[in-house]
């Protein structure tokens, strides 16, 4: 079998132009690189799968992750059918037994390059005969409520924010309801009236009344918006399954590994800061905040040393997500701990069986108190327990580097490859704007700097001939001439420089009118750079643009 190039020898950037696609690896071969697909990229991580011999309790890795995907698939296709039509196989085994291409995001008004994974996630699993796994990760902080509406012209524009709904207090997707009915039903309406000018027909007012139907149901402003959003996906044909992270990780399966894992608290604690300070090493990344910061050791007096190990931790009365600390000192006993308020001994050690972890953690999810996977380490259950191939965009790309050094040190195998999606769609700035599509804003900055400098350092270039000047400004620059030629020696060189800058500065009052006409356009063509940055950004919501090009963009080869 030819090797699959990884994604992890790469760096990855998104699409400039609007309409353009990644997808690595392709959905089909191409004759430069034959062995360059997803069946290729499948066939080998099942061959780094089947070698998963670390036993994690009473079971080897591989069988535990047997039956997380048995788990996993049969909860998330309840879940989705809880808002939108599912296809259960009727052989379950083979359906278990059948590919499995997962990826995730937060519930949030992503742009239309992260949506292009959800097609992806199917167009894959189509072309390998599998089922499309999307996680919605809810655990992630609920960071803004509003969004900014691109609005003005090519010579000024500016983002208008529009809430969905009112601000409230911090805490995980997960948690989050709506706190202003007003502001949550006016959303689609206002954002649609704002977006008129640029886009008549944005897909936002259709679509927005189904984001209150589900809220109805839901109880939750994350997965209303993500229910809304993949009940669309229905509607185009994407046969996916979606999951919640906060629903994923209270599968007696991943408790499991949970445990597992939390068992071995040190040890991840220095997994996970040795793969940070190996990925600095190799990308030459400076400061150790980058791309995210090192878990602390404290060491309180009496308790012994609590080590920091990636989760969240809040409880219902509090909902502000806290570090976790966990504390190994007490014989047959885990302590956890935010350091704050919240202290949960769980009898969660190697020497413990898995019932006993998961029957703990069960608990903790009775008493209100959750316990959330971070980034890295959400990717790392997705991609250990279930995933034949997990899709990323290109910053999720970037920091599994990480995680494949952290499933490495832990358990000594090579963890599976990820495939990397991302795509850019931008308004169609020569429809809208004809007479401004070809200006380059940033290249008008760039030639208008190179002038002033020249005028400053060059100011006869800017003057006539020298002969046509007053007599004053025809013997400074004779007189400028004359130390140009002059070779500069060891004595002569210090007075040479003053004089040719101080001739320079004499010089500046023949060409002051030219200097202030060319910094009048300084503010105008500033102007223009920040409104091309606002209008043809590909960071505006999916929901911003028409149907049609939204179709076109995320359809791929499923036509």
């Amino acid at each position: 079998m030819a090797p699959q190039r990884s994604s992890a020898a790469r760096r990855f950037r998104a699409p400039a132009a609007s309409g353009e696609r990644l997808l690595h690896p392709p959905l089909e071969p191409t004759p430069a690189a034959p062995a360059d697909c997803i069946e290729t990229l499948l066939d080998n991580n099942r061959l780094l799968r089947a070698a998963f011999g670390t036993r994690v309790g009473d079971l080897r890795l591989w069988e535990l992750v047997a039956a997380t995907r048995r788990e996993v698939l049969s909860v998330a296709a309840e879940y989705t059918s809880q808002y939108r039509d599912v296809d259960r196989p009727r052989d379950v085994a083979d359906w278990i037994a059948r590919p499995i291409i997962v990826g995730g995001h937060q519930p949030e008004l992503f742009h239309p390059g992260v949506w292009l994974k959800n097609s992806a996630l199917d167009a894959y699993a189509r072309k390998v005969g599998g089922t499309a796994l999307n996680l919605v990760v809810d655990s992630d902080r609920c960071a803004r409520t509003a969004v900014g509406v691109p609005v003005g012209t090519p010579a000024r524009a500016r983002l208008e924010p529009v809430p969905f709904d009112a601000p409230g207090p911090d805490m995980a997707w997960e948690e989050r309801g709506i706190l202003d009915d007003h502001t949550f039903s006016a959303f689609g309406d206002r954002a649609s009236d704002l977006l008129l000018p640029l886009e008549p027909a944005p897909i936002v007012r259709r679509w927005w009344p189904l984001v209150m139907e589900r809220a109805a149901e839901s109880h939750r402003l994350g997965l209303a918006i993500a229910q809304a959003r993949h009940a669309l996906e229905a509607r185009y044909g994407l046969e996916t399954l979606e999951l919640p992270v906060s629903e994923f990780v209270r599968l007696p399966t991943v408790l499991v590994f949970t445990g597992w894992l939390l068992a071995q608290a040190r040890e991840l604690h220095e997994a996970y800061n040795d793969a940070l300070a190996a990925h600095r090493r190799t990308w030459g990344v400076r400061g150790r905040a980058r791309p995210m910061p090192d878990l602390a050791l404290r060491a309180d007096a009496g308790d012994g040393p609590w080590f920091e190990v990636p989760w969240w931790l809040w409880s219902r009365d509090d909902p502000r997500r806290r570090r976790v600390f966990a504390n190994v000192a007490t014989a047959g006993t885990l302590v956890l701990s935010d350091m704050e308020t919240l202290r949960v001994e769980l009898p969660v050690t190697s020497d413990t069986s898995p019932s006993r972890w998961v029957d703990a953690l069960q608990r903790m999810e009775t008493h209100d108190i959750r316990l959330r996977p971070r980034a890295l380490l959400t990717t790392l259950l997705a991609r250990l327990l279930v995933a034949d191939v997990f899709v990323h965009g290109i910053g999720g790309a970037a920091y599994d580097r990480i995680t494949d050094e952290i499933v490495r040190r832990l358990t000594g195998c090579d963890p599976p490859r990820h495939a990397v999606v991302s795509g850019t769609l931008r308004y169609p700035a020569e429809q809208l704007f004809p007479g401004d599509a070809q200006r380059d804003p940033v290249a008008e900055m760039a030639a208008l700097k190179r002038s002033l400098r020249d005028i400053e350092y060059h100011p006869e270039r800017h003057l006539p001939p020298v002969e046509e000047l007053p007599a004053e400004a025809r013997e400074l620059v004779l007189h400028k001439r004359r130390w140009i030629d002059t070779f500069p020696t060891a004595t002569l060189a210090r007075r040479r420089c003053r004089e040719i800058r101080a001739a320079n500065d004499r010089l500046a009052i023949h060409t002051r009118a030219e200097r202030e006409s060319l910094l009048a356009r300084v503010g105008p063509l500033g102007e223009r750079i920040r409104a091309a940055e606002v209008l043809w950004s590909r960071e505006h919501p999916w929901c911003f643009f028409p149907e049609k090009a939204l179709r076109g963009f995320l359809l791929l080869e499923n036509g």
